[in-house]
């Protein structure tokens, strides 16, 4: 059963991850000349990030029977899924295809798609040698 602590920090790291996510694409579009490009680069890069993250944190918490529940929902359901975006990914991809720019989105659906398998794949292994080292 879950409880209103539970949600409370579920609620506390989809906010941490929401915001990171906001600045990341302020970052990107602020260091990119193209602004469309700099947003793409953006989310990019948080749900890179947040699979790396999602899986290491699955793995490691995995081998760990200390660390509260409520602490794996926060970083797990909260954190990473405020940080990474699928809405946002679909629409993007929806307006390069508007644009006529088929081939970036094909590439950038591409990149989303297997880069972020690579970093799920990547973060559950250094999640399990991390989670035996301590």
């Amino acid at each position: 059963m879950i409880s209103m602590s539970d949600l409370f920090l579920i609620f506390i790291g989809g906010g941490i991850g929401s915001v990171l996510r906001y600045l990341t694409n302020l970052l990107f579009s602020k260091i990119n000349f193209i602004q469309s490009q700099g947003i793409l680069l953006g989310t990019l890069t948080v749900n890179i990030i947040g699979s790396l993250i999602l899986g290491f944190a699955f793995s490691f918490f995995m081998n760990k029977v200390g660390i509260p529940h409520n602490i794996k929902l926060a970083i797990c359901v909260g954190f990473c899924g405020g940080l990474t975006t699928f809405s946002t990914f679909s629409f993007e991809t929806y307006n390069l295809i508007k644009n006529g720019e088929i081939l970036y989105s094909l590439v950038y659906a591409l990149l989303n798609v297997l880069i972020c398998i690579l970093m799920i794949v990547l973060g559950l292994y250094l999640g399990n040698v991390t989670s035996k080292a301590f």
